[in-house]
């Protein structure tokens, strides 16, 4: 009796998990596994790129954060996984993601929300304080906003996502994360929230981009993604030192934070932009060293999101929102933030 019935369970559980219930979760659960750093960077990116800053009313509202991620996540997590699968599939590194990510920053900035070019974006009551300083008519926009809402798409919607999901599943670091279709799927996915913030903006202001201005910027774009595309694949290896990842960690928060803190003229505007610049050059000559590793580029991302995390706490956000409230925000922001990042040094560590 014993027997047959080990023989019955045996066949039972056999035609599971070849055709049965079973064998669908495991699918399931594997193809799960596949897309987790898309996943990831989905739902972080809008934290990084919107939540963190803590400049708009939903600062306070957990609900309103937590449903804003459906429009977010695409709008911010889509492109970031499309610029680092671009990059990787053509076997280019950390250089053309920056570049991507500058081009991406001016297509959001510029042609999908316009407040790099809208004299009276959303009603912002200190709006023409970021804009007259700095603006170049010529242009059609100010020097101050263009250096500072392009460098926070380039540094908080695209790089910190990207490095972080790297960090978190260091065994993927180097391959494609989606095929033509989901890349495919990701691609509609960004259309469609830009095309939701597009009509929003036409539909709250008569503003409209001339014609030249949107000329300029798309021409902008193109030799970004130009020379992102034609870059060296492998540089050469320098020799010299690398210092240890928590001077790394340091270094960017301090030289990336400097937008963030400086007024807006253009005394102050030369000097964030010499600070970024000053940036790129440090980091890009350490990682070309032998002693460059996996967990200083996590470094890095911990003080770019120190510079995007310490600066909100002295931010004047939108709407009547009570002090406390947006304190706790901001503590529960950063340390969620901090939290991953500190998790993804750890598994650089043990698989390095």
């Amino acid at each position: 009796m014993l027997r047959h019935t080990l023989v019955v369970l045996r066949e039972t559980f056999g035609r599971c998990r070849t055709g049965g219930g079973l064998h669908n979760v495991w699918v399931v659960k594997a193809r799960l596994h596949l897309l987790a750093p898309v996943l990831f960077v989905l739902v972080f990116a809008p934290v990084t790129a919107e939540y963190l800053i803590g400049y708009d009313d939903t600062i306070a509202n957990p609900v309103a954060l937590i449903f804003g991620v459906f429009i977010f996540g695409p709008l911010y997590g889509a492109p970031a996984v499309l610029i680092r699968d671009v990059a990787r599939r053509r076997g280019l590194g950390w250089p053309t993601i920056l570049l991507l990510a500058t081009a991406f920053g001016l297509i959001e900035a510029g042609l999908v929300d316009q407040s790099l070019f809208d004299p009276d974006y959303s009603d912002i009551p200190y709006w023409d304080d970021l804009r007259d300083p700095t603006f170049m008519p010529w242009a059609g926009t100010s020097a101050y906003m263009a250096l500072t809402f392009v460098a926070g798409h380039v540094f908080g919607s695209i790089a910190a996502p990207i490095a972080l999901a790297e960090g978190l599943w260091p065994a993927r670091r180097r391959t494609p994360w989606l095929g033509p279709v989901g890349l495919a799927v990701v691609a509609l996915l960004w259309l469609g929230a830009c095309g939701v913030i597009l009509g929003d903006q036409l539909n709250a202001t008569s503003f409209r981009v001339s014609a030249g201005h949107l000329a300029g910027a798309v021409a902008v774009v193109v030799l970004l993604v130009v020379l992102a595309l034609t870059r060296r694949r492998n540089p050469a290896v320098r020799a010299g030192t690398v210092p240890a990842p928590w001077v790394v960690a340091l270094v960017s928060a301090a030289l990336l934070m400097v937008r963030s803190v400086v007024p807006t003229g253009w005394f102050s505007t030369g000097v964030a932009a010499a600070a970024i610049v000053a940036w790129v050059v440090l980091v890009g000559r350490w990682s070309q060293r032998a002693g460059w590793e996996r967990r200083h580029v996590v470094a890095a991302v911990i003080g770019d999101l120190l510079s995007i995390g310490i600066p909100a706490f002295f931010t004047t956000p939108l709407g009547d929102i009570p002090t406390w409230q947006k304190l706790i925000s901001n503590v529960v922001l950063l340390s969620l933030v901090l939290a991953v990042a500190c998790r993804a040094y750890v598994r650089v560590q043990r698989t390095a």
